[in-house]
C-alpha cells in the first residue's frame, strides 16, 4: 500500500540507525511488527487465567512459530 506521512526525521533516523535498516520502510514495518507483538503479549497477559484454553504444548508452540 503506498501513502504519504509526515514523520519525525531524526526519530526515523535513530530508528533506523539502531534496527540496521537500509530503508524507511524496513524501520516502519519492524516498528509496526513489534507494536502488534508488544500489545497481543499486553492482551494475553491481561487475559491470563479468565479464560480456559484447550490446547497443547505442540498446538501452542505451533502458533508461535507462525507469528
Amino acid at each position: 500500500m503506498r501513502m504519504t506521512v509526515t514523520l519525525d526525521k531524526s526519530l526515523l533516523e535513530e530508528a533506523q540507525t539502531l534496527l540496521g535498516k537500509k530503508t524507511k520502510k524496513e524501520v516502519i514495518e519492524v516498528a509496526l511488527k513489534e507494536l502488534i507483538r508488544k500489545k497481543r503479549r499486553e492482551q494475553a497477559i491481561e487475559h491470563a487465567g479468565k479464560i480456559k484454553i484447550d490446547i497443547t504444548v505442540d498446538e501452542l508452540l505451533k502458533l508461535r512459530q507462525q507469528g
